[in-house]
């Protein structure tokens, strides 16, 4: 979720969330002090999982109405004016063994580039999301999110996550297990129930184990429950105290039987029943259901936030970042390298030197990527040596497994497989016909090559771990480019491990003279 210009202000941001069941996207303009605008937002049911979590392949007809839809949707962005689209994609194409393909299918057909994310980061955006909107509560809270293909669990403290749980049960998902266009019987949907026990049984615990005081439910699923409770409870004159926003478990139980009891045509005629979602509206009610009972819930609260406001609270934070507070990226970074032991000092100082060359390199035109690799580079400098927690041996190899599959929230799979294609290289340099170079996206293996260039060469510069070389430069003499190192003392390790790099940064920017000046 790249911010291309973070000083720039005025800016108009599309937010796409592309679930199993629904298209959504809202249009949003961002002034001054993080002021916000909702300009449109628009839902579209495109069913993308329909059919795929039996085959773990997306199909040709969901597919092909999902870029229907994307056109339409990249139209309204062109007409509004949209300078980002910030794109996500969740189960049914992270599950799916053609997810990246159609991923690439939609790019071509759409111009909309998706990022694909983890079940955890979903349930951490949607937690943000829902949060932010909530009066402040004297407790913890537990989320939940009943989405097609997972159901998103979380449990916070204010505006701190303490759990994170996505579990492969979704209304769709389970609706192609448990198909349910007649009439359900009790004992039918007591083994929806028990799939939904047995497979959520330790997330569950862990939820638990923190002693959350109220549930709060988003989704289109739980809203519709909640507005069938509400309209059912007027039609026939009962006071429940059930409102749109509200909904006890018993009230829960009351349409779920009103459903169970009928087919998917008479479904329709219920209060308050939304016509597309009558073949997964009970399989869904079974997880919130399930869930309710196992942590003793009476009741839920029901928000209309989710996914794309907490998408936008991130962006927002990197547009504005409040000084002396770490982001979610930072958090994620320092957890992982602390958690290996790293030592910190080599480390950030090694980023520090990684960055003053990308600086300088950048100003003289020898690197013109994007901004936004600068920080990636910071975080790979941060990262390059917890492999040594393994073993020192091939620490780089160990380096890059560890990056790459740790879940780093707050990172798209593209920039964590960058970061972890760094740390790999930082050690013998990059190599294109590697595998982890292949594995890059295209567009990002040539940042690649510079990125680790950097990385190796500031690697060098504290071979010893004394921090003796202060900084680094790329600087235009008038004989030629030279690469600038000042360094407090004597460096005769750094000096023969920088010699390893020559052949790499000659390729990269021609001849270079190493020029080494004394600090004072």
């Amino acid at each position: 979720m790249p911010v291309e210009n973070p000083a720039g202000r005025g800016r108009t941001v599309a937010i796409m969330d592309l679930g199993s069941n629904s298209l959504r996207m809202m249009i949003v303009r961002i002034g001054e002090n993080r002021v916000t605008s909702v300009l449109n937002q628009v839902k579209q049911m495109v069913r993308l999982g329909e059919g795929a979590f039996g085959e773990h392949r997306l199909q040709p007809e969901p597919m092909r109405r999902t870029i229907a839809a994307l056109r339409g949707f990249a139209g309204m962005c062109r007409s509004y004016g949209v300078d980002e689209i910030v794109a996500l994609a969740t189960a049914a194409v992270r599950d799916a063994a053609n997810g990246q393909e159609f991923m690439d299918e939609v790019r071509r057909e759409t111009g909309v580039d998706f990022t694909v994310i983890s079940g955890r980061e979903e349930a951490r955006l949607i937690c943000r999301g829902v949060s932010v909107a909530l009066e402040p509560f004297a407790g913890k809270r537990m989320f939940i999110d009943i989405g097609g293909g997972s159901t998103e669990l979380s449990v916070a403290e204010g505006s701190n996550i303490l759990e994170l749980e996505s579990l492969k049960l979704g209304a769709v998902r389970l609706a192609g297990l448990f198909p349910g266009s007649g009439p359900v019987s009790s004992q039918c949907y007591a083994e929806m129930q028990k799939y939904v026990r047995d497979h959520a049984v330790l997330p569950l615990q862990r939820m638990e184990a923190q002693a959350p005081g109220e549930l709060v439910g988003s989704s289109g699923t739980i809203q519709s429950l909640a507005e069938m409770a509400v309209a059912m409870a007027r039609d026939s004159g009962k006071k429940t105290g059930d409102t749109a926003e509200i909904l006890s478990y018993s009230s829960l139980r009351r349409v779920v039987k009103a459903l169970c009891e009928r087919n998917e045509e008479e479904r329709m005629s219920l209060p308050g029943m939304n016509p597309r979602r009558t073949g997964i509206l009970i399989q869904g009610a079974a997880i919130l259901q399930t869930i309710m009972e196992e942590l003793d819930f009476d009741s839920v609260r029901v928000s209309g936030r989710g996914l794309r406001d907490g998408a936008l609270a991130d962006y927002l934070e990197r547009l504005f970042p409040e000084k002396g507070r770490l982001s979610v990226r930072d958090e994620s970074v320092l957890r992982l390298a602390r958690l290996c032991r790293f030592e910190e000092t080599h480390s950030r100082h090694v980023a520090k030197l990684a960055l003053m060359l990308f600086d300088s390199a950048r100003e003289l035109g020898l690197y013109r990527g994007p901004a936004r690799m600068r920080e990636l580079l910071h975080y790979a400098g941060l990262l390059h040596d917890i492999g040594i927690f393994i073993s020192f041996t091939k620490h780089n190899v160990h380096s890059h497994y560890l990056i790459q599959n740790s879940e780093m929230l707050g990172f798209t799979q593209k920039e964590v497989s960058l970061m972890a294609a760094l740390a790999l290289f930082h050690r013998y340099g990059y190599s294109r016909k590697d595998k982890v170079c292949a594995a890059l996206a295209e567009d990002w293996q040539e940042h690649a090559r510079y990125l680790s260039l950097f990385l190796s060469l500031a690697e060098a510069m504290d071979k010893s771990h004394r921090q003796a070389v202060v900084s680094a430069s790329f600087v235009r003499r008038a004989q030629g480019l030279a690469l600038v190192m000042r360094a407090t003392a004597p460096c005769p390790v750094e000096q023969e491990r920088i010699k390893r790099c020559l052949k790499a940064l000659e390729k990269c920017f021609g001849k270079t003279d190493m020029v080494w000046e004394a600090s004072s």
